[in-house]
């Protein structure tokens, strides 16, 4: 998704005396197209400008305007109105520590759900809603679209940067290398805003909770920026920085990237342009639907392990050849069988170990994938689901194999 879809946010919140909830009281939000012309122009006017120095206080103070502000218990709802008015039918909206924090106050205040978070261990990771305040002209616009499929609500969809960049705000900020005046400020203590003072206060936090909105967008640029021009990815298809790396890792195998100069302004520009590589094998990855089935299920904490039952190579075969000849009164040929009596035996494993080595299996890794965080919750007493099919491998199994495949 391009930079116009994508709006970096934040919400500040005071506790209640007695339950210690947290109720929100404000809301900060930015366009990263809008936010990215504009540090644009500035670069462009002030091309000496080092990453340390301040920005120019004059458009220092127009970054500030740019920044929406929502205020009362009801700034959720305030946001969501002003988002509805926005013409776009998805919008992806980005904060620090989102799954920990952002997006449970978002899920507390939102009125009617109909779509189901996706939690994980490291809390909601995506928070997509139906925006009930979609403004009706749009709602007839996009039904319109006949590429429009589904209802004719705007989809936003909250997510985590955190996922990617799991440093602090502030050091995120620092390592940017973002000018000094669109860096976290760091000596704010936001505990003391309560249900009491907070409206008369806002003279102190508002200024805080503004820059706080503009670091994040900042930041939130560059990495796109970065992320977009080495592998063609950036944070709106990637709740994680394993999936982008997944993903960035797939566009690098199967597509050449070259630079091309396309205009910009007033000069040019040279940008990376992306083909698709001839007379490469190709790999089971994301793009497949039996694999990102695997994926989803492995990321909820179920233990599952993704197998091809055709293979076109007999590199498998030349591994169960080697196992069935060292445990000679096998006469499975199932890989698993093998690996369990394999794994039981105490026999010496150093001749073995050396023909298994000599075999050339780099290719393995195109049909065959394995839950290894999902698999290492293989306590007997675990939550999580039990395996629908089969045993999984037990910890110390799985690290056996791995080591003799290596």
């Amino acid at each position: 998704m391009s930079d116009d879809a994508l709006f970096a946010w934040d919400c500040e919140t005071y506790s209640e005396k007695d339950t210690r909830r947290a109720n929100p009281y404000a809301c900060t939000l930015i366009n990263l197209e809008k936010l990215r012309k504009m540090l644009n122009r500035i670069n462009n006017l002030f091309p000496d400008l080092k990453s340390s120095d301040p920005l120019p206080e004059e458009f220092y103070d127009k970054l500030m305007n740019v920044v929406e502000i929502f205020v009362g218990t009801d700034c959720i709802d305030q946001m969501l109105k002003y988002l509805g008015q926005y013409d776009r039918k998805r919008l992806i909206l980005i904060s620090h520590n989102g799954s920990g924090f952002d997006n449970w106050i978002v899920l507390k205040n939102a009125k009617k759900l109909m779509h189901c978070p996706l939690k994980t261990p490291r809390g909601i990771l995506s928070f997509p809603l139906s925006n009930p305040y979609t403004d009706e002209d749009l709602q007839k616009k996009w039904k319109r679209q006949k590429e429009i499929k589904g209802n004719y609500l705007q989809h936003i969809n909250f997510t985590c940067s955190y996922q990617h960049e799991s440093s602090s705000l502030a050091a995120w900020g620092n390592s940017s290398n973002l000018p000094a005046n669109l860096r976290k400020i760091a000596d704010v203590d936001i505990a003391i805003y309560t249900q009491d003072n907070w409206e008369k206060l806002r003279h102190e936090w508002e200024p805080y909770a503004k820059r706080d909105t503009l670091c994040l967008g900042a930041c939130l640029i560059k990495y796109n920026q970065v992320t977009k021009e080495v592998v063609n990815q950036n944070m709106s298809n990637n709740l994680t920085a394993p999936s982008l790396s997944l993903k960035g890792w797939y566009y690098l195998y199967h597509y050449d990237k070259e630079m091309v100069e396309e205009e910009w302004y007033e000069t040019t520009r040279m940008v990376a342009k992306h083909t698709e590589k001839e007379n490469v094998e190709k790999v089971y990855s994301h793009t497949n639907p039996f694999i990102r089935n695997f994926i989803r299920r492995s990321i909820k904490g179920t233990r599952c392990s993704a197998n091809r039952k055709s293979f076109e190579m007999n590199k498998m075969d030349e591994i169960c050849n080697v196992l069935k000849e060292y445990i000679s009164q096998s006469e499975s040929n199932n890989i698993i069988d093998l690996f369990k009596e394999y794994s039981a035996s105490t026999k010496d494993k150093t001749e073995v170990h050396s023909r298994l080595k000599k075999i050339e299996y780099t290719k393995l890794m195109a049909f065959d994938a394995n839950g290894l965080y999902a698999s290492a919750m293989s306590d007997l007493d675990s939550e999580y689901p039990r395996a629908e099919s089969g045993r999984p491998f037990l910890p110390e199994e799985e690290k056996r194999i791995c080591e003799t495949l290596q």
